[in-house]
């Protein structure tokens, strides 16, 4: 009576197209309700969609390999997207206050994250492509993880006769770490360092609204007919009302 329920929802190892969306959206589904969940103030968030994969993926559930190609590019493509769209408005101007400071920062992280990948890939003997997803998770880079793949593959395809593993075999296994490395570093800090978070909070609210122009829309009706067909520009020029 209940095959159908079985044939959709219980874990298998070839699964079809059906199978596969009902396993992504229960996937989703459950890391972002786990991810909501707070022990003592820390949330996963996002990351816990990722846990949930981990787990799913241990008991049997498995996504056709295309749609699987489909989504990693497509989620790819959209969360740095989303980023780009988040950041892009405010990206150049930061740049006149610690936007600098900040970039130095990020390439020494990506620099010094490089190093110790030689370094293991040399003294434990990693192949690269271990390498490349043991850096990529332990950062929790995901695009750098995609960059990764598609190198590899572009490796393959103009040498056939080198074959790499899944870099994100290496990426999952570090990821969990990463993940909990930057909470745990975090929470440290803050106590050792004795941030108050809410007073910082509120000084980098005032530090943004001293330095940045708020665009303000709104829409008028222009009943003067002397100001037909001007830019706001030239009425206030010529009214000299410009500071």
């Amino acid at each position: 009576m209940f095959d159908w329920f079985k044939t959709l929802f219980a874990p298998s190892s070839g699964s079809d197209a059906t199978q596969s969306l009902i396993a992504i959206f229960i996937t989703i589904g459950l890391g972002v309700l786990i991810g909501r969940i707070k022990v003592g103030k820390v949330a996963l968030g996002t990351s816990a969609v990722m846990f949930v994969g981990l787990y799913l993926g241990h008991i049997g559930y498995s996504i056709e390999p295309n749609i699987s190609n489909f989504l990693r590019d497509f989620g790819l493509l959209m969360f740095v997207y989303a980023i780009g769209i988040q950041v892009g408005p405010s990206f150049f101007s930061s740049f006149k206050k610690e936007g600098l400071k900040f970039n130095l920062l990020s390439v020494s992280a990506v620099i010094l994250g490089g190093i110790v990948t030689v370094i293991l890939y040399k003294v434990a003997h990693l192949s690269i492509d271990n390498a490349v997803g043991l850096m990529s998770g332990a950062v929790t880079n995901t695009p750098g993880l995609g960059a990764a793949t598609s190198t590899l593959h572009e490796i393959s395809n103009a040498s056939p006769e080198k074959t790499f593993l899944n870099p994100a075999t290496a990426y999952a296994i570090t990821y969990p770490l990463g993940v909990f490395g930057v909470i745990l570093s975090i929470i440290l800090s803050k106590k050792w360092l004795k941030i108050n978070v809410q007073e910082e909070l509120n000084k980098l609210h005032y530090q943004d609204q001293d330095a940045e122009d708020i665009v303000i829309r709104k829409k008028c009706r222009i009943y003067n007919p002397d100001f037909y067909g001007k830019s706001i520009f030239k009425i206030l020029k010529e009214n000299d009302l410009q500071d």
